[in-house]
């Protein structure tokens, strides 16, 4: 099969087949498979890992495993929807966006993104490392995405300068090292092993908030 074909599938067909199996075996069985293949990828090497090294880590014969992924991209491409899609159905279904506190709204957002990613840092961390080897158009599909969650928080912080609620020049570039500071754990967990996982959470989003906040306590 086409790699690129194979990954094109994998985005038109997920959140049809994802919304039929949420809670089936089918789904828990791919993201049990993207989490180890995340393992391999930091430990090998996205092009050092092979579709048998997968199967061997998650104990599924080769033939099998194709019934769940059709490649490695095709785990990249669910690895970044396994916390990222989930992200924004969070904010759809609490109704962030319709709350009238802007900083409600980031304390809540904040809270959420941070324990979400630190939950799935592993995911995060290879897509880090990985994205890359993504053909171009589904590198487009992933950064879209991305784009997507910094315009929620970019609305949510223009929102709170309108009230003056919060001192912030530009929106857009605050929501830009907003949510790049979500992702610090993945990237600096090695350096960050003194802080339980409570400590690391409570610190993160005092850092974050007090820079958009400014009397947050």
């Amino acid at each position: 099969m086409n790699k690129s074909r194979s990954v094109k599938n994998s985005y038109e067909k997920k959140n049809t087949k994802a919304a039929n199996t949420v809670h089936g075996p089918t789904q828990k069985r791919r993201l049990f498979i993207v989490k180890k293949a995340a393992r391999l990828f930091i430990k090998k090497g996205y092009a050092l890992t092979t579709m048998r090294d997968i199967a061997k880590a998650t104990n599924i014969n080769l033939g099998n495993l194709y019934n769940y992924i059709d490649s490695k991209e095709d785990i990249l491409c669910l690895s970044f929807e396994d916390y990222h899609d989930p992200a924004m159905e969070w904010f759809e279904r609490e109704g962030i966006m319709n709350l009238d506190d802007p900083a409600e709204q980031l304390q809540k957002s904040v809270h959420q993104m941070l324990t979400m990613i630190h939950d799935v840092v592993n995911e995060v961390l290879m897509m880090y490392r990985e994205t890359r080897v993504l053909p171009p158009k589904f590198m487009k599909v992933v950064l879209q995405k991305e784009s997507d969650l910094i315009n929620l928080f970019e609305k949510i912080i223009a929102g709170g300068v309108a009230k003056k609620a919060f001192h912030v020049r530009d929106p857009f570039f605050a929501a830009n090292m907003l949510v790049f500071q979500l992702s610090l754990f993945p990237l600096r967990s090695w350096n960050l092993k003194r802080y339980s996982r409570e400590e690391y959470l409570d610190l993160a989003q005092e850092t974050i908030l007090r820079a958009v906040i400014p009397d947050f306590k």
